[in-house]
């Protein structure tokens, strides 16, 4: 930290919506914190009184991996179930100084406490916390069919296939987005979307185009039943379409039915707090969402990257990050397949690919294969200037 660090803390649902009612401020926290542009995390660790809504306390940051440490004391207030923190003094050491933060903090669902900081004379940073001997670690996030799933359409009459998504609304509406880099570019649809009884099947039927980005192409409208199961590390959802070109009906314009593959990762506590660490100063730099689109885990640390254009050439330029590591510039993509060896130093590796051109026909879908020389898995991951897609690659290691 010295005057221009300040770190990020972080923790499982970093960026989840406040949590109902009032939480209970007072006691000991621990978490993690980083700031912009800075590649260091601290750990954080913190003592708060609360009385009729005034906040004392006091709070040391560390970096355990050099034996750099300063502490201070806090002054605060809570203001609309908010922490509003002030480290007004630095008690330790005397020099060299450290940014004194301003810290404005919420609570998330799952207990934490996450936000963001300033200080004069340094750069911004954000922070996350965690009431002491509160539970993390392995505790999966509660499954829900609800929310974004992630995967390809296949089509019977073309040799290429589509990056498909859904999200799935709690009241039974949604929304569907479908890329292609040979014809038609991007369009979004409306849909509904309904569970059978088991909670296996779920039946969605797409009724219109939202939005499109070729205002000549006609999309084929859908309509689809998907087996909803559980393998490993992710949740699935695959099965049949069918379906009418966008104008026409059933009868007077179907179209050529095919396959859907979608996945939902499997969250954890531990993931959530891992990948923070990770996306976050990428987020807060890039000003883009970074989205966890897979889980894969292989055999072995070392690994084999490959990356082409599994669509139509149109000029994309790509970035590849691998655990904040910049492993790929600038690469324009075309058919021929450019292999990266990598090795994998975390429990949790985060690839993300980030778009630097869209090319001609948005957005930037890329074929992204992770060979670990026993089985190579090949996935479609798509970027745009606000989103970045991102995989979870974790060896596998025995306990």
């Amino acid at each position: 930290m010295y005057r221009q660090l300040t770190w990020i803390l972080l923790l499982s649902s970093i960026c989840s919506a406040g949590a109902s009612g009032q939480q209970s401020f007072d006691g000991q926290w621990t978490g993690i914190v980083f700031q912009k542009d800075q590649p260091d995390t601290f750990r954080y660790e913190a003592v708060i009184q609360v009385k009729d809504n005034a906040v004392t306390g006091n709070a040391c940051s560390t970096l355990d991996n050099r034996g750099i440490r300063a502490c201070f004391e806090l002054t605060g207030l809570i203001k609309e179930n908010q922490l509003l923190l002030q480290e007004w003094r630095q008690t330790e050491p005397e020099v060299p100084k450290w940014c004194l933060k301003q810290i404005t903090l919420k609570p998330a669902t799952d207990g934490a406490l996450s936000g963001s900081w300033t200080a004069k004379g340094c750069q911004p940073g954000l922070m996350v916390l965690r009431k002491a001997g509160a539970r993390s670690g392995v505790e999966e996030i509660p499954f829900t069919i609800d929310g974004r799933w992630v995967g390809q359409l296949s089509q019977s009459d073309r040799n290429y296939g589509f990056f498909y998504e859904l999200e799935l609304r709690p009241d039974g509406t949604g929304a569907s987005r479908i890329d292609s880099e040979a014809s038609g570019g991007t369009a979004t649809l409306n849909l509904s979307w309904q569970a059978d009884e088991s909670g296996n099947k779920i039946r969605i039927t797409e009724s219109g185009i939202a939005t499109k980005t070729d205002p000549k192409w006609r999309w084929c409208i859908k309509d689809m039943e998907l087996d909803l199961r559980r393998e490993g590390g992710r949740f699935i959802l695959s099965g049949g379409w069918e379906g009418f070109i966008e104008g026409y009906t059933l009868e007077s314009g179907p179209c050529a039915p095919g396959n859907i593959y979608l996945e939902k990762p499997v969250m954890t506590r531990e993931i959530n707090e891992s990948a923070a660490t990770f996306t976050l100063p990428y987020q807060q730099t890039e000003k883009r969402e970074v989205k966890i689109d897979r889980i894969l885990k292989v055999s072995k640390p070392d690994i084999r990257l490959k990356v082409w254009d599994n669509g139509t050439v149109d000029g994309d330029v790509v970035t590849l990050y691998l655990n904040g590591e910049r492993i790929l510039k600038n690469f324009k993509v075309t058919k021929r397949k450019w292999s990266i060896p990598v090795k994998l130093t975390q429990k949790n590796n985060f690839l993300i690919l980030h778009a630097e051109d869209l090319g001609d026909i948005t957005p930037n879908t890329v074929a992204v294969s992770i060979d670990d020389g026993v089985k190579e898995e090949i996935i479609i991951l798509s970027s745009n200037l606000q989103e970045s897609g991102a995989i979870l690659i974790q060896p596998f290691v025995v306990d």
